[in-house]
């Protein structure tokens, strides 16, 4: 949800926030903190504007407070540490940027403006609806300390208000452009596509010892890549696969309650013992409701994941052998183990020509795939559908649901393939396209089944809401554009100074 954090009439700003589901996106100063610090006392610097620590207090007490209200328990200020101090001084420098423009470009606010602005603000009134000068006085001596300091910040966020207002004449959607876009918004197509995947099915490609050899000779760096990126998989610690039967303990048990656990335990251990399946038992007497379905299997783990106890006993047990009744903080087990692999690292020596012959017949799978997509490009250029082209080379055609426009082109089955989903609203029902499209490792192509076009008392209910939004969009957009370049441009003149270091970290 993106709202525009602002305050009521008392002061504006151009600064964003971004609330998804608790997690903030902020939108800071680049280069914030790289500039060379200002003289003094002070903080920031943006043309012949200046903000020392007590307005930079003052306006980061002004954001926690806008947050708190605006999220509530979501807010916690102390999580952004050092961002708020970020954020608070991006807020001052946008404004400065604005109202210094403002004010080159002969923008004005007069006083009465201001006033007129008080009286009308309904923070300042009474039950009664009269400006209560006794609430505007605390507000002063609280936020501002004396009037002369409200007036100076009434003023610098009002030039930067009019000129966000300036800027974002430009932004304004008419209602047609707001029709077409609710309209693409909600047109729906059905597509079928052919893909073809250059990662499947390569272990079926066969590749003989010659194209190893050579491949190695000339490209030995791309399998030890490989190696790399593998590591994991060759570098594999010592792991053992146990079993095990848990008799769990309260927290504070006491001795007797502890040694009848025990006790228990040792008898489950005796009919093991004595031949009895272990799985059955588990699965008839744990306590561990995660392994006790699965006959007490826990599958593969290495050290470091099992409490000390339990696996100073299982990694010391030969495969097959049980366990005497080991005690740990869950209580008492019994464990009998399956496997124990050791520790192994597979030197590239030993898979070089296994690595080799994945990527030759990696590179095999991308020229067949090609050579087959090109010709189902050629059967569509000759007037086939890409069903029929597909059902000729015994491919499968996958089908879609319903599909709208998404700014990344996701369609399911494929992934994010931006060209093609604008291909496939362009096309005509029953229409294919001989444009062969890459995604990914994945070579594609399209043809649309069916479209849904929006009902005309849809398009009209939702162009005006549309129209509001595309306009916020666009000209947060303009605004934000315009604020970078000016940003950059003053830095660059050195009229954009920060430094941060005087700012009370603690508080």
């Amino acid at each position: 949800m993106l709202k525009a954090m602002r305050g009521s009439q008392r002061w504006l700003t151009g600064f964003f926030i971004v609330a998804l589901g608790g997690v903030f996106v902020f939108f800071l100063v680049p280069g914030m903190g790289q500039q060379s610090g200002p003289s003094g006392g002070t903080l920031i610097e943006v043309g012949s504007y200046r903000f020392g620590v007590p307005q930079f207090e003052a306006e980061r007490a002004r954001r926690v407070a806008q947050y708190e209200q605006a999220l509530g328990d979501q807010f916690d200020a102390n999580l952004l540490g050092d961002q708020l101090n970020e954020i608070t001084a991006g807020v001052l420098v946008e404004r400065a940027i604005l109202a210094d423009e403002a004010g080159k470009i002969g923008i004005v606010v007069a006083k009465g403006e201001i006033e007129r602005a008080i009286l009308q603000s309904p923070s300042f009134r009474g039950e009664d609806g009269r400006f209560d000068n006794e609430a505007f006085d605390r507000f002063i001596a609280y936020e501002y300390g004396t009037e002369r300091n409200f007036m100076v910040d009434q003023r610098l966020s009002m030039l930067a208000g009019k000129m966000m207002r300036l800027i974002g004449e430009s932004s304004r959607v008419s209602t047609a452009e707001a029709r077409d876009a609710l309209f693409q918004r909600l047109e729906e197509v059905k597509i079928a596509f052919v893909v073809l995947d250059s990662n499947r099915n390569t272990e079926d490609i066969e590749v003989d010892e010659a194209r190893i050899t050579a491949f190695l000779a000339e490209r030995e760096e791309e399998a030890r890549t490989l190696y790399s990126q593998r590591a994991s998989v060759y570098d594999v610690p010592e792991q053992v696969r146990a079993r095990h039967v848990l008799l769990k303990i309260a927290p504070g048990a006491d001795e007797a309650e502890t040694a009848e656990t025990e006790a228990r335990a040792r008898k489950i251990l005796k009919r093991l013992q004595e031949g009895e399946d272990f799985a059955t038992v588990a699965t008839e007497v744990s306590d561990d409701p995660g392994s006790k379905s699965s006959g007490g299997d826990l599958g593969f783990f290495g050290r470091g994941q099992m409490v000390k106890p339990f696996e100073d006993v299982a990694f010391s047990l030969e495969p097959g052998e049980l366990s005497d009744v080991v005690h740990s903080d869950f209580g008492f087990h019994v464990i009998r183990v399956e496997e124990h692999n050791l520790a192994k690292q597979t030197p590239f020596e030993e898979v070089r020509e296994e690595l080799a012959s994945e990527l030759v017949a990696k590179e095999t799978s991308v020229t067949l795939n090609r050579e087959v997509a090109d010709k189902l490009s050629a059967a569509v250029r000759a007037g086939s559908s890409l069903e029929d082209a597909a059902r000729a080379e015994e491919l499968t055609l996958e089908r879609s649901d319903w599909l709208r426009r998404r700014p990344d082109g996701y369609v399911p089955g494929l992934g994010a393939a931006q060209d093609l989903m604008i291909t496939a609203f362009a096309l005509s029902p029953g229409q294919s396209s001989d444009r062969v499209y890459e995604v990914d490792s994945k070579l594609a192509l399209v043809q649309l089944l069916e479209r849904q076009i929006p009902e005309d008392v849809n398009i009209e209910q939702g162009v005006e809401q549309e129209r509001e939004q595309l306009s916020q969009q666009k000209r947060t957009l303009l605004t934000q554009g315009w604020l970078n370049e000016r940003r950059k441009e003053l830095a660059d003149a050195g009229e954009l100074v920060v430094d941060l270091s005087l700012v009370n970290r603690g508080r």
